[in-house]
């Protein structure tokens, strides 16, 4: 009897490819042509009368790509050229352009130097994936479409954060970042220089802000809170850095060319650790000893002292100087309170101004910065935690709890910039938070009337790294939902469709792949992920048209690479085998993996059976689940369901069950096992579910292809500490609610 597993994967893709080239953002409107396409050579001439910043950007990448640089013409000069020419003032919309290809040459009609640049990344996007570089063969041919193409942005702000305070990545890649914004037509770099983390920002005032506190001690790749220490006597290891001023007006620069704001945060009055790890006078007093040495004992500015203010209005008047965005960030998220509680001198200011409580003297802190920064011509902007206790009139809010402080604010007549975690925070896992769910991002509410709707500006994505420590793994948790977020922001609503902008998708990784770009993805989706056969397994596999790179797969339980065979068509396996499957770019990226644990079925001598487990318990430590063939249980016997009843106290114990399971026909049998701390679960010699470790409640589900039968299972638990629970379901195949195994496990009724 031939058993068989189709491993389903389920379609990246859905629509047909359509016959318009693959632009990302998707454009307002663009229509295929008649007539041959247009070929950049080396004689073809660039014309340009107001030398564009963008036809810069743009002769840099031909030369990176092809080799070779476009000759500079006069207008009305030379057929076939590619020609670059402002648009009569208001007939384009703002950062909007106008491109129309052909055999005899391009012609670009740009609003403005923001529209002439992202006509610019439209043309890239035209060309082929060769012109990411490195330098093509000779014998390239870089030929661009026959399309008309009108094109501008639904918001004008649309951004993307990065989080530097965690984890620092050098200036160069700051600008690499912001040529991943340009490529998307994003336009804000929200730049998160300061947290509790490190202060990233080179002030020439207080220099002890750099030299103490843009260094912390002992938290390196990952991240402990309660254990920050700027402490260079703890003789931990050194981590951290800052950028000079040098630096940052060479980043602002760069990014200005690219139609980019810089929006710095400077976070007051919360998340300041390292301000006080350099300036401890700042902090409110009477607060309780911090836990370890080297580290301050609030992160919170003592708002009733007078230097307090000082400090602030000096460092932003550093800040503005640097940086000329409009706006300037000042964070006012997850300002704890108690150290104001606790403060006499807050207290007293409270009094003073006949405030009535804490919120509200935030809300006098937060108006005090919104009139100074107001003074100076700017624009205050803070998370949604600056409504509490009132706002000033300027104040632009960034809602990221959810989008009600952004309705209110909008409601209020407060500008608003969307930024909610639900479809925002980038630093959530790929799988947690997909493409496609940021693609169903709309900033603008239902809740909110057209004149309340202006106040939108846009929306934004966040990255904050305290688990992103390299610029690789940046990369990867940006792409590809950044694509998703661009065109939610810059596309029409009416005309955006997920099945259709996944379609242009495999054009995206190509190029990623040439920048040499880390992105996520997904593993090929499974229908089960254990097998027991009795003669042989078929594997079989539906190949996708659209994917991110090639299905490759291993039978040995490591990750495919780009040397593992591709898969092409079913085989069959007659042995024990894990057979890995995974996508693999075409420059040797593997994305993660999907795995599925074959074994043959083993014949078992079928004892008296009687309805129930065998179960046994023990006593112990464990951080995992225990080998119980190294312990000797304190009790055992049999039960009928499977539960925790038979423990003798609530923590540091484990249990394990072991039976038999009637498949009472064959096919996929998914078991979903729950557990607090952790558990797993083995069919045969295959493990289907494996919710280890020590954890909060959580279920984990695990499927497997059995023949019809008798198969020996078995559950192992452990309880480190707190609450415990543990529950066992399986769906039986035809079937499409789970129900408790306990119906269909039975013991060895002679033990």
């Amino acid at each position: 009897m031939l058993s068989s597993l189709l491993l389903v994967l389920h379609p990246i893709i859905g629509a047909s490819q359509t016959t318009l080239p693959p632009i990302l953002p998707k454009p307002v409107s663009m229509h295929a042509e008649f007539g041959g396409p247009f070929e950049i050579t080396r004689d073809t001439v660039l014309i340009d009368p107001e030398n564009t910043e963008a036809t810069r950007i743009f002769q840099a990448m031909l030369i990176k790509g092809s080799g070779f640089q476009l000759h500079k013409g006069k207008q009305g000069s030379s057929a076939g050229a590619i020609r670059f020419e402002k648009a009569p003032t208001g007939s384009l919309h703002a950062e909007g352009y106008s491109l129309k290809s052909g055999s005899d040459g391009i012609t670009v009609l740009y609003a403005d130097s923001a529209g002439a640049l992202y006509a610019v990344e439209t043309l890239r996007q035209l060309l082929p994936p060769a012109i990411e570089g490195p330098k093509a063969s000779q014998d390239a041919h870089w030929s661009v479409p026959a399309v008309t193409i009108e094109d501008y942005p639904r918001f004008p702000w649309r951004g993307m954060h990065l989080d530097v305070s965690r984890h620092f990545f050098p200036a160069p890649y700051i600008k690499k970042y912001l040529d991943y914004l340009t490529f998307m037509k994003m336009n804000v770099f929200h730049w998160h220089l300061v947290d509790d983390g490190g202060w990233r920002i080179q002030l020439d005032k207080y220099p002890k802000l750099t030299s103490m506190g843009a260094w912390r001690y002992g938290i390196t790749s990952g991240w402990d809170q309660s254990k920050l220490r700027f402490d260079p006597a703890s003789k931990l290891p050194k981590y951290g850095g800052y950028y000079t001023k040098k630096e940052i007006r060479d980043v602002v620069k760069y990014a200005a060319e690219r139609n980019i704001t810089v929006v710095p945060e400077i976070e007051m009055p919360g998340h300041t650790m390292p301000v006080f790890a350099a300036y401890p006078d700042l902090e409110c007093q009477n607060q309780k000893p911090a836990a370890q040495p080297g580290q301050p004992a609030s992160n919170v500015y003592c708002v009733g002292n007078e230097k307090t203010f000082d400090f602030v209005h000096n460092v932003l008047d550093e800040v503005m100087e640097l940086f000329p965005s409009p706006w300037i960030h000042i964070g006012g998220d997850e300002v704890d309170k108690s150290y104001w509680k606790a403060c006499p001198l807050c207290q007293a200011k409270i009094k003073a101004e006949g405030l009535k409580n804490e919120e509200e003297l935030q809300s006098f802190f937060i108006r005090h910065i919104d009139h100074y920064l107001a003074s100076k011509g700017r624009r205050l902007i803070g998370w949604d935690e600056i409504l509490e206790g009132g706002l000033a009139k300027g104040a632009t809010v960034m809602s990221w709890r959810g989008i009600d402080g952004g309705i209110a604010a909008a409601k209020a007549g407060h500008d608003v910039v969307m930024s909610p975690t639900s479809h925002s925070y980038f630093d959530y896992s790929n799988a947690s938070l997909t493409t496609e769910h940021v693609y169903t991002f709309d900033p603008v509410p239902p809740a909110l009337n057209e004149e309340e709707a202006k106040h939108v500006l846009g929306g934004q994505a966040n990255v904050w790294t305290e688990w992103i420590p390299t610029t690789s793994r940046v990369e990867f948790m940006i792409f590809p939902r950044i694509t998703a977020m661009s065109e939610t922001l810059w596309s029409p609503k009416a005309g955006r469709n997920y099945e259709e902008f996944m379609t242009r998708m495999p054009s995206i990784f190509e190029r990623l792949d040439r920048l040499g770009a880390s992105y996520y993805m997904p593993a090929p989706r499974v229908e089960t992920n254990a097998l027991l056969f009795k003669d042989s397994a078929k594997i079989a596999a539906v190949q996708e048209r659209w994917s991110p790179g090639t299905l490759r797969y291993s039978l040995d339980g490591k990750a495919p690479t780009a040397q593992s065979p591709a898969y092409t068509s079913p085989f069959s396996l007659n042995h024990a085998a894990t057979v890995t499957f995974a996508f693999v770019s075409k420059a040797g990226q593997t994305g993660e993996t999907a795995q599925v644990s074959c074994a043959p079925q083993r014949t078992i001598p079928v004892p008296t059976l009687a309805p129930g487990w065998n179960s046994a318990y023990f006593e112990g430590n464990w951080s995992n689940v225990p080998d119980f063939s190294k312990l000797t249980p304190i009790k055992s016997g049999a039960t009928d369901h499977i539960s925790l009843d038979g423990r003798n106290r609530d923590e540091n114990f484990a249990m394990h069950f072991s039976g038999y399971f009637k498949a009472e026909q064959e096919g996929v049998y998914r078991f979903t096992l729950g557990s607090d701390d952790g558990s797993w679960l083995k069919v045969g010699d295959l493990t289907v579910v494996d919710n280890d470790g020590l954890h909060s409640p959580s279920p984990k589900a695990g499927t497997i292809w059995l023949p019809k039968g008798i198969h020996k299972i078995e559950a192992g638990y452990f309880q480190g500490g707190g609450a415990f629970s543990l529950s066992l379901n399986v769906q039986v195949p035809g079937t499409s609610t789970p129900m408790s195994v306990d119906s269909y496990v039975y013991r060895n009724a002679n033990k």
